[in-house]
């Protein structure tokens, strides 16, 4: 886990609205330095002044069980009550995402089966 990736779940957690919590091996294995979190996507609470972190816990590099206490009912009020809800939800939009016909220009003969 470094910064970008960090930013990426915070930023995923604050878009859909939801918690997003992450794993990673601790550091000394291939490619890893530990650094798992998790993110509430709240970006504002009532009674507090603007925005905050929407961080809920990010573990060090070692080993370690680390508790993600998520706020469930604050984060359904919040979701029922921010501006995006589902107000602006399209999914027909997104068909053409999850359609599993692949065409030019993504072709290729050593596709993965």
């Amino acid at each position: 886990m470094e910064l970008n990736r960090l930013t990426q779940l915070r930023a995923r957690a604050f878009e859909n609205m939801v918690g997003v919590a992450t794993a990673n091996y601790a550091w000394g294995q291939p490619d890893c330095n530990g650094h798992s979190s998790a993110f509430d996507g709240m970006a504002y609470r009532p009674g507090e002044d603007g925005s905050r972190d929407t961080l809920v816990v990010e573990a060090g590099e070692n080993e370690g069980i680390y508790l993600a206490p998520f706020p469930l009912d604050a984060m359904r009020a919040y979701r029922s009550e921010e501006a995006h809800g589902n107000a602006y939800r399209r999914p027909g939009l997104y068909r053409a995402l999850a359609d599993e016909a692949v065409s030019e220009p993504f072709l290729r003969e050593d596709a993965r089966r």
